[in-house]
């Protein structure tokens, strides 16, 4: 099921992205910052975030964060997609996105962009997106750091 997060349960969002090896210790903190943000505004649609879990009153088991680009009409930035690493390929990233999809062609949005790195850590990540019908949208060589490019991934989200 999905639900949004309550405001307790960041230390355990924060935790599964650690967990996942993926990510720096400064990304991680921007995943704090965002949560405060988060539990703040819980109104504002500057950060919507979700988290997938079993049950009712289960621990979250994956979240994602995503949120309207500046100064686009109807455009989307995917920010943060996690799911913990014992529980991966098993549908939870997809139903995460499709939760997000739904949501965001409720709101008549255009288009959902997501970035990643092309790092050979994330070809998994970049093969999840490319089955989902993303495109590569821009490829950045050297981005991040030498050897570290940025990856970006477009789709429409109108029929």
């Amino acid at each position: 099921m999905i639900t949004p997060p309550t405001a307790q349960e960041q230390e355990t969002l924060v935790a599964l992205t650690k967990a996942t090896g993926f990510f720096h210790s400064d990304e991680i903190e921007i995943v704090r910052e965002m949560f405060e943000s988060f539990v703040a505004q819980p109104d504002s649609d500057e950060y919507i975030w979700i988290v997938y879990r079993e049950k009712q009153d289960a621990p979250p088991l994956g979240f994602a964060v995503y949120g309207p680009a500046s100064l686009a009409a109807g455009t989307y930035d995917l920010y943060w997609i996690v799911v913990d690493k014992t529980h991966q390929d098993k549908k939870i990233g997809s139903a995460l996105l499709n939760f997000i999809e739904a949501d965001l062609r409720r709101r008549n949005a255009r288009q959902l962009y997501i970035e990643t790195s092309d790092k050979a850590q994330y070809a998994p990540t970049r093969a999840f997106y490319e089955r989902r019908g993303y495109a590569l949208a821009a490829h950045f060589a050297d981005y991040y750091a030498e050897g570290d490019g940025k990856v970006i991934y477009f789709k429409s989200l109108k029929a």
